[in-house]
């Protein structure tokens, strides 16, 4: 990733990327991964930050890494005309602190998946929140888990199959 971008200072730096008359901002944002990256397209104001920030389930098993890059991303998109913040998927109902089961595949109830910079910093705000206690962390539009949070995600996992063998039984 580095190398392939450019980046002589990771994840601190920000580089252009040409598509060819249409030129990207990307800069390093590891923390769900140590090598994710966010892009910034002018053009569309579109900042898209991958698993690292989403209406969903946040994971952060390099939680101080997180915790630079969230500073990092807000500082970015403030000074840049950023019109949405786009994250990989959305995991969320519309009821707060509500996510749909792990592997749901039907979703009639999720917000739009476009977030804002206000939204953006509350993630960072509810990341600082949870610095130092690692677990799960659930906040109205997202949830975050700070560190690996092997129970949680068993329990994740537990609440998915039984959502499944629900659905399985009421079909039929």
């Amino acid at each position: 990733m580095r190398e392939f971008f450019g980046f002589a200072d990771w994840p601190q730096q920000t580089v252009r990327f040409d598509l060819g008359g249409r030129r990207l901002e990307i800069t390093g944002s590891p923390g769900h991964h140590r090598a994710a990256i966010t892009v910034y397209d002018p053009w569309s104001g579109f900042l898209l930050s991958g698993d690292t920030v989403l209406p969903g389930r946040i994971y952060a098993p390099d939680f101080p890494a997180f915790l630079a890059s969230m500073d990092r991303m807000v500082d970015f998109a403030r000074g840049r005309e950023v019109t949405h913040v786009m994250g990989g998927h959305i995991e969320m109902t519309r009821k707060p602190g509500r996510d749909y089961p792990l592997g749901c595949t039907y979703q009639p109830d999720e917000p739009p998946p476009q977030m804002t910079v206000r939204q953006l910093t509350a993630v960072r705000d509810a990341a600082r929140s949870a610095e130092g206690k690692p677990g799960a962390h659930v906040f109205d539009d997202f949830l975050i888990f700070n560190g690996p949070c092997r129970g949680a995600v068993a329990k994740l996992i537990l609440r998915g199959l039984w959502a499944r063998s629900a659905a399985a039984l009421r079909a039929g």
